[in-house]
C-alpha cells in the first residue's frame, strides 16, 4: 500500500480523535446535539483505524477491501443521525436508529454467509439509494427548518441551519467519490476519499461548534389560537407604531412571540400581518428597521465608527448578520455604503 495513503488513513484516525475527546471530555455543558456529534467523530476514528489493516503486507487485495466495503456502509448512518439532529432534534431515538441499522445489519450478514459479488452490488445500490433519501429529506426539512426560524427569530447566529447546503453538496461529492473507489480500489483513491472525508466534518465541526437545534412545534401557531381566544387580529399600522415607539428592533434576542406579547395578541396574527400585509418574514422586518433606523443613520453621521459598533448598536447580536442584512436591504456591503457616503 502506498505511504502515503497509510499516513493519510494515520491522520484520519487521529483528526476524528481529537475532536472526538474534545468534544465528549473536554467541553464543558455540552447539549444533546454536541455529545451526538462526539460519538459521531469517535465512530469515524474506529472505522479511520479498521482501515490500517491495510497497510500490512498483503492485505490490500479485494476480498479485504469487499469486507471493508461492507463496514464503510455502515458510516451512512452517521449522515442520517447528523442531519436528523439539525433539523429534527430529538426525533430520533435508539429504537428508530435501531430499526433503521436492520438493513445494514441484513447485507452484513448476507455477505458473511455469502461472499459474492451480487451481494456488493446490491449493497451498494441499497447505500446510494438510502444516502439520496437523506439529502431530499434532509434538504426539504432544512428549507421547512429555515422558514420556521424566518418566522419567529430575528437572530439566528447559533440556530440557523442554512449551513447544511454545503454539506450537502460534500455528501454528493464524498458519495460519488466513495462508489468510485468502492468498485476501482487504489492507493491514491483512498487518499482522495480520506481527504474528501476530513474536509467535510472538519466545515461540519466549524459550522456546528456553538449550533443549537431548535425543535418545531407540530403546529404552533395553530394550538396558540385555540389557547389565546382574547388575541385578536392586528388592525392596519399597529404593529408598526408599537414597534417605532418602543425601538423593539434594538433587543437583540427579540422573538415574534416577544413581539406578539407586546401587542396583546399571538404569533399568529403577527405573523400573518407580516406576511400579508407587509411580504416580509419577521425576521427581514425586525433586520430591515436595524438597516434603516439605526445602521444607515450611524454610517452617514459617524464614518469614524466601526462596523463592529453599528452592528451592536442596530440590535445585531454578530457582525456576519450585520454584513448580510444590509447587502441585502441595501444592495451594498457596509464598507461600499460608506465609502460612497464619503464621495458625496
Amino acid at each position: 500500500m502506498n505511504n502515503i495513503t497509510a499516513f493519510t488513513i494515520g491522520v484520519a484516525a487521529a483528526f476524528f480523535a481529537i475532536f472526538s475527546i474534545n468534544i465528549l471530555f473536554w467541553r464543558k455543558n455540552q447539549s444533546r446535539f454536541q455529545t451526538v456529534l462526539g460519538c459521531i467523530m469517535a465512530v469515524w476514528c474506529l472505522w479511520m483505524l479498521k482501515d490500517m489493516v491495510l497497510t500490512y503486507p498483503g492485505m490490500y487485495r479485494k476480498e479485504v477491501l469487499d469486507w471493508i466495503l461492507i463496514i464503510d456502509g455502515w458510516s451512512a448512518l452517521t449522515y442520517m443521525v447528523l442531519i436528523c439532529e439539525v433539523v429534527m432534534p430529538g426525533w430520533l431515538t435508539w429504537g428508530k436508529l435501531t430499526l433503521s441499522a436492520i438493513p445494514f445489519a441484513a447485507f452484513t450478514m448476507a455477505y458473511s454467509l455469502w461472499q459474492h459479488p451480487m451481494v456488493i452490488y446490491a449493497y451498494v445500490g441499497f447505500l446510494w439509494c438510502f444516502s439520496w433519501t437523506i439529502v431530499i429529506v434532509g434538504y426539504v426539512k432544512m428549507k421547512k427548518t429555515l422558514a420556521y426560524l424566518y418566522d419567529n427569530y430575528s437572530n439566528t447566529d447559533r440556530i440557523d441551519v442554512s449551513w447544511l447546503r454545503p454539506v450537502f453538496f460534500f455528501c454528493i461529492v464524498g458519495q460519488l467519490l466513495w462508489l468510485a473507489v468502492s468498485f476501482w480500489a487504489s492507493p491514491v483513491a483512498d487518499t482522495a476519499y480520506y481527504v474528501v472525508a476530513m474536509a467535510l466534518w472538519l466545515l461540519v465541526l466549524y459550522k456546528c461548534w456553538d449550533f443549537r437545534p431548535v425543535r418545531i412545534a407540530a403546529d404552533p401557531l395553530g394550538q396558540e389560537v385555540a389557547k389565546n381566544k382574547k388575541a385578536t387580529a392586528l388592525p392596519e399600522g399597529v404593529l408598526e407604531q408599537v414597534v417605532e415607539e418602543n425601538r423593539l428592533y434594538l433587543n437583540k434576542m427579540l422573538t415574534v412571540a416577544d413581539l406578539a406579547k407586546a401587542l396583546g395578541t399571538n404569533r399568529t396574527y403577527v405573523s400573518s400581518y407580516l406576511s400579508q400585509q407587509l411580504g416580509l418574514t419577521f425576521y427581514d422586518y425586525i433586520n430591515k428597521l436595524r438597516i434603516e433606523r439605526v445602521s444607515i443613520p450611524l454610517i452617514k453621521e459617524h464614518p469614524e465608527f466601526t462596523f463592529e459598533y453599528v452592528a451592536n448598536e442596530s440590535g445585531f447580536a454578530s457582525i456576519s448578520t450585520f454584513r448580510r442584512a444590509f447587502l441585502k436591504i441595501t444592495g451594498q456591503t457596509p464598507s461600499q455604503f460608506a465609502a460612497t457616503m464619503e464621495t458625496n
